[in-house]
């Protein structure tokens, strides 16, 4: 227990008072004549006793009276995190965090999050003394608006300033870096952090125990459906193909919720809907199928109906669905040069869909792809170093290669220029001189070969007479392998770029592929998957920043990115980098980028995982991620500001000793009054 008029303690020295009264009264005796002292006697035994003890207890009572009195001028609290008496007479520094991140939109009783922080903070401003710097900090992006003393006028407006955004913000880290980045040397050191605490991770553990930590519970979300993620599950993407569109929809609602409309836009015009029941804290996937409208890049979105939390209710794509692809052939003979044509031909027989150029070069030299969406190589007997650096430039700004491996990745000469384009590794070759090797088809879902169009998948895979040994790095994927688990077909990324790897030869004499049904759909996949520039359309999170990468004849155009509300800016490309770095993202939907003032591509902005409104952090959590710290986490209510000085203070007790004051009358009263029996002694 501690006071807040400590000073008022000194008259408890007016205790004495009853005591010295008690002691003069004994002095101040009266004799009086009295004919026989044998009824004096008589009563020695009991009442003169009873009479003495009264007198005992009447001269505690009004003792604890007047003490009772006197504590509760002197303002006892119980203990609290600021003694009442040190927060006037010792400087004190206050951090005023106020969360503004994207779950902050939500609406709690027709007000957003947000708007209650303001307001909040601006009510524990008027509990602060003058001697008390104040600094106002906002977390998206962190920034310290204001600091001063406490008194400070403009404090309010700076409050308003403050601005809803779609951003995450790790309410931790920022405030460790806040807080560690200003040197505090006032001996009274908090920090208010007004928030909804959505962020249960990414903790630093480094905050420091100088702080006293007020966490305050703006409030919570009750009414929410949120779109959680939305994947473009069709790797092939042409007009004439259904597309399949995979979201998941989350109920965060205690609830079950009916007849919830989720509907499927292309270019805002509605191409599918679901209409679905949603029970309590449950989630559901949805698989929509829908023709694109249009070639080249596909905008659209899935939609909710609005609720308490409006920026999960909408979810954006980009998707290119391919015009044209130019694709380049290189064969070191002429037979190979005329499967790969057969091949082609079947594939595009009238010419809509690839741009072709086939070239016999069995030396790699010079390979002059600038123009190239899709190079396939086959078999080349030498590489130069000239090549190898063409090819690593082209697969770096995101171009797709299709190779198959006849041995010459094995020879010690070229095994370094392989190994910086992160080629999996070529041990030699194996040749069979009886018997085959069969390739497997493959276990797991979504696999290279689902969606092609073959009958009998399992009759149409090749036999193998021959391939060359490989051993896959990390983060490759072996989508085809043979019977004695080495790998067939591979699949990776170098740079923006996409490979596609098989380890034998489109030849008689290597497997039969050529003679079975596999073998056009599967290129035709490959040349797809390898031809589409999706690099450029991936998503972000907000406020992330997006690369374009351009070719090296593009760098020189002039570029203008408009975000999702119309805004359009100029953007200078990175020459080194040889592309564009957009970091103005910080509106939620779709950003356009064009190339001298005609349409270029376009990617989707997504908002933070953390930012979806779930459950909020709980009082345990909070336990464990602020252990050994001193900190009150507290929930906004209509008596905050009561509740807050009495954590910060301590809870006054000055109704207390004045209702025992008050008992301590009466009993005095009570036991101190005239009675008959009294009378007649």
């Amino acid at each position: 227990m501690t006071f807040l008029a400590p000073t008022a303690l000194i008259f408890l020295a007016c205790v004495a008072i009853p005591i010295i009264v008690h002691l003069l009264t004994r002095f101040n005796v009266k004799k009086v004549n009295y004919s026989s002292i044998r009824f004096l006697k008589s009563m020695e035994n009991n009442s003169i006793k009873s009479v003495k003890l009264k007198k005992w207890i009447l001269l505690l009572i009004r003792a604890g009276t007047i003490a009772a009195l006197v504590l509760m001028l002197s303002r006892p609290v119980t203990k609290g995190f600021i003694p009442g008496w040190l927060s006037t007479e010792i400087d004190s520094s206050l951090f005023i965090v106020i969360d503004n991140s994207s779950s902050m939109s939500g609406y709690v009783d027709g007000k957003t999050l947000l708007e209650k922080a303001k307001a909040t903070a601006k009510e524990l401003l008027e509990n602060y003394e003058q001697n008390t710097t104040v600094s106002i900090v906002q977390t998206c992006p962190p920034k310290v608006l204001s600091s001063g003393n406490a008194s400070g006028e403009n404090y309010k407006a700076v409050i308003d300033q403050i601005k809803p955004t779609k951003d995450y913000d790790n309410i931790w880290f920022n405030v460790d870096s806040i807080l560690t980045a200003f040197n505090v040397n006032e001996p009274i050191q908090e920090c208010i952090l007004l928030s909804d605490f959505q962020t249960k991770s990414d903790f630093i553990d480094s905050l420091s125990r100088n702080w006293k930590y007020y966490l305050i519970n703006i409030g919570e979300v009750k009414n929410n459906l949120s779109i959680n993620r939305l994947d473009v599950v069709s790797r092939i993407k042409v007009p004439d193909q259904l597309l399949k569109i995979k979201t998941t929809i989350n109920n965060f609602n205690q609830t079950e919720i009916n007849n919830i409309p989720i509907n499927l836009l292309f270019d805002n015009d509605r191409v599918g809907q679901v209409i679905s029941n949603f029970a309590g804290n449950t989630s559901k996937d949805f698989i929509f199928q829908a023709y694109p409208n249009k070639k080249g890049m596909l905008e659209g979105s899935v939609r909710l109906p609005k609720d308490d939390y409006l920026n999960d209710n909408i979810r954006h794509l980009s998707t290119p669905i391919l015009n044209k692809i130019n694709c380049l052939i290189i064969s070191n003979s002429e037979q190979e040069y005329n499967i790969f044509d057969l091949v082609i031909n079947a594939i595009d027989p009238s010419q809509q869909l690839i741009n072709l150029e086939l070239r016999k070069q069995p030396i790699l030299n010079r390979l002059f792809i600038d123009d190239v969406d899709i190079l396939v190589v086959h078999n080349p007997e030498a590489i130069t170093e000239a090549a190898f650096n063409e090819l690593d430039t082209f697969l770096k700004n995101g171009g797709g290669l299709i190779w198959f491996s006849g041995g010459v990745e094995s020879d010690p000469v070229y095994q370094k220029y392989f190994s910086n384009l992160r080629f999996p590794v070529a041990i030699k070759k194996i040749e069979l001189t009886s018997g085959n090797f069969n390739v497997l088809l493959p276990t797991k879902e979504n696999h290279i070969l689902t969606d092609l169009n073959v009958r009998k998948l399992s009759n149409e895979l090749p036999e193998v007479f021959s391939y060359v040994k490989h051993i896959p790095k990390l983060n490759q994927e072996v989508h085809l392998e043979l019977n004695n688990a080495d790998p067939f077909l591979i699949d990776f990324n170098r740079g923006s770029g996409k490979v596609f790897y098989f380890t034998s030869l489109l030849s008689l004499n290597w497997n039969d592929l050529t003679l079975r049904g596999l073998l056009i759909p599967l290129m035709h996949k490959l040349l797809i998957l390898g031809g589409t520039d999706e690099v450029n359309s991936l998503p972000i999170l907000v406020s992330e920043p997006k690369w374009i990468m351009l070719n090296g004849n593009e760098v020189r155009s002039e570029w203008e990115v408009k975000s999702p509300s119309g805004i359009s800016n100029l953007i200078v490309p990175d020459f080194t980098k040889e592309g564009l770095k957009i970091t103005q993202t910080n509106e939620l939907g779709i950003y356009s980028v064009y190339k001298n003032k005609e349409f270029f591509t376009s990617f989707t902005t997504e908002l933070h995982p953390n930012e979806i409104v779930s459950n909020q952090i709980s009082t345990d959590e909070i336990k464990i991620l602020l252990n050994g710290l001193e900190y009150k986490f507290i929930a906004a209510s209509h008596d905050f500001i009561h509740v807050f000085n009495e954590i910060r203070h301590g809870k006054a007790l000055w109704k207390i000793f004045l209702i025992l004051a008050i008992i301590l009358i009466l009993l005095e009263t009570w036991i101190g009054r005239p009675t008959l029996n009294n009378n007649r002694k």
